[in-house]
């Protein structure tokens, strides 16, 4: 919602009247009404104005203003001129062009020829390296006007010599072409090789044992170790460990004559005799009752 204009308070009652002549009044000298008198022509402003302008030169109060012109910079130059002293049997070298700015022409615009005639001079030098040849430009316009073979000097024979040499080098150590990998076959690569290299470490220890074997001498089974250690006991099995829950379980074991009979219990407890299933259970809480008195002895610190 735009902002809330409050309208014109009226305060008692106005004549219309009276109004209408106040705003007539108002607007008489700001309506293009006709001239009072046709006969004369009022002055325009705008010329009233300039009369005034041309008295005030003419007293000296107003004096022309003399714009300062802003000096001519100095045209660049990017290059190097001077002859440069080669030895007698040295390659001439290429003639650098010298970029001079031309009248009218912005800085932008210079260094942007200056951009691409360096990159095409570049371009070009590679291409007469490659193909051993010279291009020939006319020194005035700089047109292209034909191609000569260059010579081979001392050095360029020796350079090439050097290269074929590099390239019989590579060759021989390559042997076989080489086979590009994807990521994932490297790095299964890198683990065999890893796996490879443990293993050849682990092998070392064995390198430094040797075996005694006299000519004709077999063996029927593995050797058999018959020492054993000091602090072994020798009324136990390596390996076993007697509880002190079994040597309770001993002692509260009573001879039965039932348990002499063979009786099959790998089957479900519901599948066995009456009284095979309480003896069972019985034996069971004998041992829960077992262990509990054993834990409240350690718990009480009594052994």
């Amino acid at each position: 919602m735009g902002r809330k204009i409050p309208g014109k308070k009226h305060r008692g009652v106005k004549d219309p009247l009276k109004q209408h002549a106040k705003r007539q009044a108002e607007l008489e000298t700001k309506i293009n009404a006709p001239p009072k008198d046709v006969d004369e022509q009022a002055v325009p402003k705008s010329l009233n104005r300039v009369i005034k302008l041309k008295e005030a030169v003419k007293s000296g109060k107003i004096t022309k203003i003399k714009r300062k012109r802003k000096k001519k910079s100095a045209l660049i130059t990017v290059g190097d001129d001077a002859p440069k002293s080669l030895h007698p049997k040295s390659k001439p070298d290429k003639v650098v062009p010298i970029f001079k700015q031309r009248s009218g022409e912005s800085e932008y615009q210079f260094l942007h020829r200056v951009n691409s005639d360096t990159h095409n001079f570049i371009n070009e030098t590679a291409f007469e390296k490659k193909y051993g040849v010279q291009v020939n430009r006319d020194p005035e316009t700089g047109n292209i006007e034909g191609l000569s073979k260059c010579e081979m000097t001392e050095l360029d024979k020796i350079e090439l010599l050097r290269a074929k040499h590099k390239n019989i080098k590579k060759k021989k150590k390559k042997g076989v072409p080489e086979i590009r990998m994807t990521k994932s076959q490297k790095k299964r690569e890198k683990l065999k090789l890893k796996k490879e290299k443990k293993e050849e470490e682990n092998m070392k220890d064995f390198k430094d044992v040797k075996d005694q074997v006299k000519f004709g001498e077999v063996a029927h089974e593995p050797p058999q170790i018959k020492t054993r250690p000091k602090t072994a006991d020798p009324t136990t099995k390596p390996g076993k460990k007697d509880l002190l829950l079994h040597s309770l379980l001993k002692n509260n074991e009573k001879p039965n004559k039932a348990s002499k009979q063979a009786i099959d219990r790998t089957g479900k407890l519901r599948n066995l005799p009456i009284g095979e299933r309480r003896q069972l259970e019985k034996d069971q809480n004998d041992v829960i009752e077992a262990y509990r008195r054993l834990k409240a002895q350690r718990s009480t610190g009594v052994v």
